[in-house]
């Protein structure tokens, strides 16, 4: 019994409906894509944080061990201390400490830090960007999966009646009724193949949808969705003025190109400071010892002992790196690409219309194919019914009901198609102004006033 327990909790628990909403949520969390854009991000914030820094003390450290030989006489040549290394040997070691502070960089230290936030600002809009992209991959491939469960079930209602056709066909033909002949087995068959033909190819996107929506959601297979909506959609868009003032404030790519304009110009700035001096803090701090040379106290301030002793030390470094020529022509490079940059800004807004108006004429189409196929959907299961009823009354004819079986499963199919494509199109119309939500786009006016 524990057993059996057991079996059916994993089984509903593998059978969990996941909402599309829940899809997105995994995506965010899960996506290769996503994950790889926000290390980016880490790396970016890490940089900016490396700038802000910038004023702290640059330390470097050196330290020396080695053997040497002992000098008996602090006045010994070189000679007598080569003639003692076979005698005796011992150690020295030399430690030095330095550190260097910048005090005034002409402000190209703080253009520096602005800069590198510019950098984490772009890094976390790519992310804003990745996720949009995934999140839009997510729900095509949800919205398909859905379309491919809905095609399931038309193809087996389609059976369905050609089982029903077929059962009725083998009664007239027993009641040798004159409107049947015996050719009209073939007909159900070609009409019983061709519903094979389609079933196989449903499975075979509906597998395909879910292996997409996995990729990104992580989630094992099968994936069980909600099932697709069918009514007809009742609402309308946002006019096309307000959607592209959506996509003014919401593009990513628009904001990506304000951030490089602004990075632009603090390079040229940057470039132009560095005709200007730094002025900088330096100390060091040594201790040196050893037990080969002999101690001795030398009395002067400008000469010290290389072998033992220690010492501190400060001073103001002024450094000042001129190089005329490549400077002038670096400066001239940063205005150039600062220029372009700006130019690109307004090109891109003239792309981003196009591109926003051709995308809204798109759905828009899409969502007036609803309407249109739900009434030709009606019609022709109406059609189907009464051929279906003549049939069995004996005055219909096989050609006459597979006809109508088969503008059936047109007119269902492309009902679920207009559907599926409006979906589509409406989440790629997000995708394409940058919105958080397809319901910035969806004007709440106009289905209010529906409603009333």
């Amino acid at each position: 019994m524990t057993a059996c327990l057991l079996m059916i909790s994993s089984t509903a628990f593998a059978q969990e409906v996941i909402s599309l909403e829940k899809a997105c949520e995994l995506a965010r969390q899960n996506s290769p894509q996503i994950l790889a854009q926000k290390y980016a991000t880490e790396a970016a914030e890490a940089q900016s944080w490396e700038a802000y820094l910038y004023w702290t003390p640059k330390l470097s450290f050196k330290s020396y061990f080695g053997p040497t030989p002992k000098t008996k006489e602090i006045t010994a040549s070189t000679d007598d201390v080569w003639d003692n290394v076979d005698d005796e040997w011992g150690f020295s070691t030399k430690n030095t400490l330095s550190f260097w502070i910048p005090l005034f960089t002409s402000t190209k230290v703080y253009h520096t830090n602005q800069l590198a936030k510019i950098g984490l600002k772009v890094e976390k809009l790519r992310e804003e960007n990745e996720i949009i992209n995934v999140e839009y991959d997510v729900s095509r491939a949800y919205i398909g999966l859905q379309l491919a469960n809905a095609a399931v079930d038309v193809v087996k209602e389609a059976e369905s009646y050609v089982e029903r056709i077929e059962k009725e066909y083998q009664n007239l033909l027993e009641n040798e009724s004159e409107n049947v002949r015996d050719t009209d087995q073939y007909r159900i068959d070609i009409a019983k193949a061709n519903l094979y033909r389609l079933r196989n190819d449903v499975e075979a996107k509906r597998d395909y949808a879910e292996r997409a929506l996995s990729v990104h959601t992580k989630l094992e297979l099968p994936i069980v969705v909600e099932e697709m909506n069918f009514d007809n959609v009742k609402e309308s868009l946002k006019s096309l003025d307000e959607i592209t003032q959506l996509a003014h404030q919401y593009r990513t790519d628009l904001k990506l190109l304000d951030q490089a304009d602004d990075a632009a110009r603090l390079k040229a700035r940057i470039e132009w400071l560095n005709w200007w001096p730094d002025l900088l803090l330096v100390g060091e701090a040594r201790f040196n010892y050893s037990n080969a040379v002999p101690e001795y106290t030398l009395d002067n301030f400008y000469i010290g002992n290389p072998y033992n002793g220690h010492g501190f030390g400060m001073s103001l470094m002024l450094r000042w790196e001129l190089d005329p020529v490549s400077q002038v022509f670096k400066v001239r490079q940063a205005d150039a690409k600062a220029a372009s940059t700006r130019a690109q800004h307004d090109l891109a807004i003239a792309g981003i219309d196009l591109e926003v108006a051709e995308q809204y004429q798109k759905t828009l189409n899409d969502l007036k194919n609803i309407d249109i196929t739900y009434k030709s959907r009606r019609s022709a299961k109406r059609f189907l019914t009464q051929e279906l009823m003549d049939y069995e009354a004996g005055v219909g004819n096989v050609n006459q009901i597979i006809s109508a079986l088969q503008t059936f499963i047109e007119q269902r199919s492309m009902y679920l198609y207009a559907l599926h494509d409006y979906r589509v199109s409406l989440v790629k119309l997000q995708k394409t102004v940058g919105t958080p939500s397809t319901d910035m786009l969806i004007d709440t006016t106009a289905a209010a006033d529906d409603e009333e």
